[in-house]
């Protein structure tokens, strides 16, 4: 809880500037391209998180990933302000909730589809086409493919779940025969 509250606080702060400067978009994507640097990297994640590291060894790790990843400079300086403040363990949070206000922003939904195989882009725009006219907002697909699904697939969007798989499908007749 307090983990989300310091996230959202500081997303918040940093979201009230892009807007300003109408830089929303650049910076959800930059704020993206950082989280994905941290998780993809173990090493990395250790520096910026672990309180053994002195602050002036994580302030140049902090440096070296901005320009490596081209921030902007207020993206940067969250960074290095987490860092300074040993909270650079809130930057997930704090990516997750900059993501949120900016979807809510630009008028756009995040949308979790599964499929048994891996879909082709054709098939996904048409997924995310049908899901943008129900919902009436653009709506961006994340993938995942889950061969227990047998076929067809499931799409999550906030809370709604939307799910045509073989698996559900079969479960259903089971059901239905069972009565």
């Amino acid at each position: 809880m307090i983990m989300g509250s310091i996230g959202r606080r500081y997303a918040r702060a940093l979201f009230g500037l892009a807007v300003e400067m109408d830089r929303v978009e650049a910076w959800a994507k930059s704020l993206e391209s950082l989280r994905e640097a941290v998780e993809t990297s173990p090493d990395l994640r250790d520096v910026l998180s672990n309180p053994m590291y002195t602050k002036e060894q994580r302030r140049a790790i902090v440096e070296k990933l901005a320009t490596a990843l081209s921030l902007d400079t207020e993206p940067a300086n969250l960074l290095f302000l987490l860092g300074d403040r040993n909270r650079l363990g809130y930057l997930a949070a704090v990516v997750e909730t900059f993501r949120a206000l900016a979807d809510a922003h630009l008028g756009r939904l995040r949308a979790k589809v599964v499929s048994a195989v891996k879909l082709d882009d054709a098939a996904v725009q048409a997924i995310a086409d049908e899901l943008s006219r129900k919902h009436g907002l653009k709506v961006l697909v994340e993938r995942a493919v889950d061969p227990a699904l047998l076929g067809g697939v499931v799409a999550q969007v906030g809370s709604m779940v939307y799910d045509g798989s073989v698996r559900t499908q079969l479960e259903d007749l089971r059901k239905q025969l069972k009565q």
